[in-house]
């Protein structure tokens, strides 16, 4: 697994996620119930980039349209 940090961390909510890593763990614990798309699209890049199979900024992009999506940032 691979968890490389972010150049600048995202707001999601009150926290700051620095890495695909603290991204997945909040996507598990604290997102709220309302998974569209944006989300799905977002978990699967997240998932991707700790196994290596994307870049952690691919991952970053698609969290943070999902962050907007949901309206959390």
């Amino acid at each position: 697994m691979q968890n490389k940090l972010w150049d600048h961390p995202v707001r999601a909510g009150d926290d700051l996620i620095f890495s695909p890593f603290q991204a997945h763990q909040f996507a598990r614990s604290k997102w709220p119930d309302r998974k569209d798309a944006h989300f799905a699209s977002a978990y699967d890049a997240i998932l991707a980039a700790l196994d290596g199979r994307v870049t952690p900024d691919e991952a970053r992009v698609k969290f943070e349209a999902a962050l907007k999506s949901a309206e959390l940032n």
